[in-house]
């Protein structure tokens, strides 16, 4: 049972070197690096006893072939990781698809040359010399005592394994991933823990985006519009990120993390909808069924609907998409790229949108001031994309938003490390109130709407003992409570108020109606007025012929019957 390792001996220590090489270099990105040498362990094991099935020229020359695999993605994604600050991703490899040869001689004269350079040369040096050595021993060692082979050949039985509990489900997760038709949801990064699988994500991420791409343009090249009464001149849509709105003081919670939105309540500009819904618990998903006009129950894929962004554009608004999240840069990761592949598109980019932002800030409060260079047009349709509260929670205020402490939570089986967490994110969900407020203020003076829903919810010990969110398919009436109600609210500049005294009435009258985001794209054209083929006003909440019909979560499961009966159902009604 361990003759494959034996085998092989020299191919194994290398190729534990040049992760370990890597794991070193490129720590600041590594999460689990246990998990990453369980993933190797088992890796490299079935590796060689594959090996040992090859005729022995065979075994040579697919040795060869791994060391150069091996040895060419390990020195380049160092050599970028020290030169550039990135990693193997879908955004990267897709810069070097679209590179032209010319590009690419300028780009070798120019980084070829300097400390990051130097740095790879000398790692890769080692590395040889490394290998040369192992050689050498081999040659001219002596043969190993039996009983030291013997334990040995025990503890690479046990450590194999034991490597087998943590890294095979993990495994038939990555086999699901890889052969899903379409674009995937986020799988654990410490599956691609090495620059080969990193790599070879990133080509069937680019794949998957080319084939939905391609689909969507074919869509998108249809676009027409019937008519358009710019009824709404300014609308507004903030896309918040991970907010459970049961931390929201609007919708009940005893800490005071929503005054501004209380205040508004109280003056009576804003409409508060409390029984909204997400499809996706993962922002990427949520983003292609928000801004596709696809409707969810109508079947077939998101790229059979058109970008409503281009709808909105191609029937006069002036349309600006500002967001914290999803720039053109090649700093995005492979969950980056699943979200904004379509967005950051150069030709849907110039269909959907007239104003982009390249820059990235730390701080929501800090990224909605890039609304002060935009220049109004007549008609507006103004889209934030926020960070709002994603984790890590405590890096998503500043100091003067630290109100709530371990000592204010008032949760008894929670440690105190549980409630620090607890209190950054009730922290972060009050900075972002704040930040809501400070957008609604940048459009009081015009005949404005402001919307307001978070791409999906999160779990911050309120029910499951964890915070995040669950990737698996099975939804329970917890976690469709937590991670999938989603805080909508519609906020009237007083303008808007006085212009259309008739949306506002019902807005406020239709708060307690069933919605999902998916159908926001409806809600929007019916304010613009805008009349064309994907227009359905039985989607359109503020339309009389609304009808919200099933409600479905990750394509198949209906919140409606998953909470039915149980403590969660229309559990708003009682607050």
């Amino acid at each position: 049972m361990a003759s494959p390792i034996w085998s092989n001996g020299i191919f194994v220590l290398m190729m534990l070197f040049l992760l370990l090489l890597c794991m070193w270099r490129e720590w600041r990105y590594q999460v689990d690096t246990m998990l990453h040498l369980w993933h190797f362990v088992l890796d490299i094991y079935l590796l060689c006893g594959l090996m040992m099935f090859v005729p022995l020229k065979g075994r040579r020359l697919l040795k060869r072939l791994c060391y150069a695999v091996a040895y060419a993605t390990a020195f380049v994604e160092i050599f970028i990781m020290e030169r550039f600050n990135i990693l193997f991703t879908p955004t990267t490899v897709n810069l070097w698809r679209e590179t032209t040869a010319k590009e690419t001689g300028e780009f070798l004269a120019t980084y070829l040359a300097g400390e990051a350079m130097a740095l790879v040369l000398a790692l890769l040096v080692l590395s040889v010399l490394l290998h040369y050595l192992l050689n050498y021993w081999c040659r001219h060692r002596k043969s190993c005592p039996g009983w030291f082979r013997t334990v040995c050949s025990l503890c690479i039985i046990a450590l194999v394994g034991w490597s087998i509990g943590p890294a095979l489900g993990e495994k038939r997760l990555l086999l699901r991933f890889m052969s899903s038709p379409s674009q995937a949801e986020k799988v654990k990064s410490e599956l691609f823990y090495s620059p080969v699988y990193r790599l070879a994500y990133s080509y069937y991420m680019l794949h998957l985006a080319d084939r939905d791409l391609d689909d969507l343009k074919r869509s998108m090249m249809q676009l027409t519009i019937d008519s358009c009464s710019f009824k709404c001149p300014n609308i507004v849509l903030v896309i918040g990120e991970s907010y459970n709105k049961h931390h929201a003081q609007l919708y009940g919670y005893k800490g005071k993390t929503t005054p501004n939105m209380v205040r508004m309540r109280g003056e009576r500009s804003l409409a508060v909808m409390f029984d909204a819904v997400t499809p996706w618990n993962l922002t990427s998903k949520v983003f292609k069924s928000m801004f596709s006009t696809r409707d969810l129950n109508g079947g077939g894929k998101w790229t059979d609907g058109v970008l409503f962004p281009a709808l909105m554009r191609k029937a006069g608004y002036k349309v600006a998409f500002l967001t914290n999240q999803y720039q053109k840069v090649m700093e995005q990761n492979g969950v980056d790229f699943s979200g904004s592949f379509f967005l950051n598109d150069r030709v849907l980019d110039s269909m959907c949108f007239d104003v982009r932002n390249t820059a990235h800030y730390d701080l929501d409060g800090d990224f909605i001031r890039e609304y002060t260079c935009y220049e109004k047009a007549d008609h507006n349709f103004v889209i934030f994309h926020l960070y709002g509260q994603h984790v890590s929670y405590g890096s998503r205020f500043d100091e003067s938003f630290c109100y709530f402490t371990p000592d204010s939570i008032d949760r008894k089986k929670l440690n105190r490390q549980q409630k620090q967490i607890v209190a950054d994110y009730d922290n972060a969900t009050l900075y972002n109130d704040q930040v809501f407020a400070d957008i609604c203020r940048f459009f009081e003076s015009d005949d404005a709407v402001v919307i307001y829903l978070s791409d999906h919810g999160e779990e911050v010990y309120d029910y499951i003992w964890m915070f995040g969110r669950t990737p698996g398919d099975d939804i329970s009436a917890p976690i469709a409570y937590y991670e999938f109600e989603i805080p909508m609210v519609m906020w009237f500049s007083p303008l808007f108020m006085q212009n259309h005294p008739d949306i506002v009435k019902k807005a406020k009258s239709v708060y307690k109606e069933p919605f999902i985001s998916s159908n926001i794209s409806q809600l929007i054209l019916g304010l613009a007025g805008i009349g064309c083929p994907w227009y359905e006003p039985r989607r359109d909440l503020l339309s009389d012929r609304y009808s919200p019909g099933n409600r479905y979560l990750k394509g198949t499961l209906s919140y409606d019957s998953i909470v039915a009966g149980t403590k969660f159902e229309k559990k708003w009604k009682k607050k």
